[in-house]
């Protein structure tokens, strides 16, 4: 009745020449729930435009990996989130071994292989986890605070005592996807080169000498790593390639990249959380992302490449062909499996 009501009402006022619409409450809005690896400065305008776009509100908790997987453990039998989003895929690999992560297959990536280059870790074996983007992991570099002359060129360079105090160090514990991955690649370098008993020695002292270097206050996370830097208060912290001209652009940081000659791939990663509460809304997110618009707003609001074909390649950023001959076969099993070890050693030569 209240339909018919309705027409009638529209069709005399539109006899009468005035615009008049009737409003009709709608459902309750749809929402997706996703923890960030992210700041807001950073990120935020992405999920924006997701939520224009779809029409579902992204409802998004910011933090730092270490401390979102935290909350993902403890809520794991009463998920709380829908998605985890951003980071690096040892991380995901920590929760994956929990069962936290809910196994999905995107289309737009449906035939994607495991791995790139026959030894880059792209995505899980089984679809728990898998890319959106990718990046290079090198130097971000205060080009006021350090002569183009000094740039390091190679990661051992950095304990080299003329960066004596100048050298940002991230916190492994909640920089998983920077901190811990750097410290992972200098020990799976070290190892490869000289064995396992060896190698450990030459990462363990490795680690003394960059803390030499280093300046007095390890940052809390990855993002004030980055604050510090671009305040002045250092010259040389451990980054992905498409952050410093970030930083530049939001910040005005006189930040630049630098890349080393020991290069690492890593993707960014994303995964559905299993028991996630807003099952559909958390597909819709993860297909928007990998969509053309998606990937097209992650090279223009984050400046990172994209994963499906026919979106061009931010300025800035690197092919995937220009970059795997040149990849330290990095594995992120093993910085999964080392990571306690890596964080203790930090915290022996922190404190």
């Amino acid at each position: 009745m209240k339909a018919i009501i309705s027409i009638v009402i529209v069709v005399a006022v539109i006899g009468s020449g005035v615009t008049i619409y009737e409003h009709v409450a709608t459902p309750t809005q749809q929402e997706v729930v996703i923890y960030a690896d992210y700041s807001p400065s950073l990120v935020q305008p992405l999920f924006n435009d997701f939520q224009n776009a779809t029409g579902i509100k992204a409802v998004v908790q910011y933090g730092a990996m270490g401390t979102l997987q935290g909350k993902l453990i403890a809520s794991k039998n009463s998920p709380q989130a829908d998605v985890l989003f951003g980071g690096a895929p040892s991380a995901y690999i920590s929760v994956e071994n929990q069962s936290i992560l809910q196994k999905y297959t995107p289309s737009a990536i449906a035939n994607q292989s495991e791995y790139i280059g026959n030894h880059v870790l792209w995505r899980s074996g089984n679809w728990t986890w898998f890319p959106y983007s990718y990046a290079v992991l090198g130097l971000s570099i205060n080009y006021k605070q350090l002569s183009n002359s000094s740039d390091p060129t190679n990661f051992t360079n950095l304990t080299n005592p003329i960066y004596k105090g100048k050298i940002v160090l991230e916190n492994p514990a909640t920089s998983t996807t920077t901190g811990i991955a750097f410290y992972s690649m200098v020990e799976q370098y070290y190892i490869d080169h000289y064995g396992n008993t060896t190698g450990t020695q030459k990462f363990v002292s490795y680690m003394r000498g960059l803390f030499n270097n280093s300046v007095t206050q390890t940052p809390s996370n990855d993002e004030n790593a980055e604050v510090v830097l671009g305040q002045g208060n250092g010259a040389i912290t451990v980054d992905w390639s498409y952050m410093p001209t970030l930083y530049d652009q939001l910040n005005g940081y006189t930040l630049k990249p630098q890349l080393l000659s020991t290069a690492v791939l890593g993707a960014s990663a994303m995964g559905l959380i299993n028991g996630a509460p807003h099952q559909k809304a958390a597909e819709a997110f993860v297909n928007w992302i990998l969509s053309t618009q998606g990937q097209t707003d992650i090279g223009k609001i984050l400046h990172k490449p994209p994963v499906i074909s026919g979106v061009p390649i931010p300025a800035g950023s690197f092919s995937l062909s220009s970059i795997i001959p040149v990849a330290f076969p990095y594995s992120q099993s093993f910085t999964a499996s080392h990571a306690t070890q890596i964080d203790n050693l930090f915290t022996t030569y922190d404190s």
